[in-house]
């Protein structure tokens, strides 16, 4: 059973601002500590001048070091003060229509507690239609911002991997859990409002179907590493090619925004995965 008293919260910071404070404030309340990892540049302690600082501890990368490295400072800081259960933020991600006591309630009540290695909310995108789905759904994968992760599948399961930098951070760490025989778990019902990318993006005046729109850097770490994660994961290797295959059409039929240089840096992405070059791009 999750209580409130045994989780920790780990958020993780770039260049933040006043409203990723107002993010944090959704779900303070309902944590018993949060860390703070700030990849910025620049030391942005002054921004948390207005929570509780009993409640928060700020740790300054200084640099950036990517979003997996930054998860797992958080991660086993949350361990040395006995976490029982880890909540995964992105900077911009807030509980509003549910709160986080919500998502704790209706995690408790899942059939298969035991076996979970990590909690999902529903994410909503700002999508207009939403799809009816079951109450408890077990899924291969998930978005990290607003998970419960179980403090003891991260100790077994180990860090989430530093030299994937930004994407496909989570994919290889659910992908992880799952050969490790920990399940992946989406609560339809709690929505967390999220952002992705740079906005959604219509693929054709005709057709109603949209994609996410990413910079020409991050179509570079999506490629890399989800070939990656085929390599690594041949269970899983039909569901990944396809997600290849799809973001590849994608960009190369319906992207008008920077195509070429995207295209570019996919395959600068293809070559280092090619010579097992990974961490953060040095081109």
């Amino acid at each position: 059973m999750i209580t409130q008293k045994e989780i920790c919260g780990v958020v993780v910071w770039y260049n933040p601002t006043v409203d990723n404070v107002t993010a944090i404030n959704t779900y303070l309340k309902d944590i018993s500590h949060l860390f703070i990892v700030d990849n910025s540049t620049t030391d942005n302690s002054a921004l948390i001048n207005t929570l509780p600082n009993n409640k928060i501890t700020y740790l300054p990368n200084l640099e950036n070091l990517g979003i997996a490295t930054a998860l797992n400072i958080g991660c086993e800081a949350a361990l040395n003060v006995n976490a029982k259960w880890i909540l995964t933020m992105d900077q911009d991600s807030k509980f509003d229509r549910f709160s986080l006591a919500d998502f704790i309630i209706e995690a408790n009540q899942c059939p298969t507690f035991d076996k979970v290695g990590i909690f999902s909310p529903y994410h909503y995108c700002g999508e207009t239609k939403r799809k009816k789905r079951e109450r408890f759904q077990t899924v291969l994968t998930t978005m990290t911002s607003g998970n419960l992760l179980r403090a003891e599948a991260y100790r077994k399961c180990g860090r989430f991997r530093d030299d994937f930098f930004i994407d496909l951070v989570d994919d290889e760490y659910c992908c992880r859990l799952n050969r490790n025989s920990y399940t992946v778990v989406k609560t339809n019902q709690i929505l967390l409002t999220h952002s992705l990318g740079n906005g959604f993006v219509r693929v054709s005046p005709l057709f109603q179907k949209t994609f996410i729109q990413h910079s020409a850097l991050r179509h570079y770490y999506i490629v890399r590493n989800l070939l990656e994660v085929i390599r690594l994961y041949p269970e899983y290797k039909k569901y990944y090619s396809k997600q290849l295959r799809k973001r590849l059409k994608r960009y190369v039929l319906y992207d008008s925004d920077q195509k070429w240089t995207k295209m570019k840096y996919m395959y600068w992405g293809w070559r280092d995965y090619k010579k097992r070059r990974f961490g953060k791009i040095n081109h």
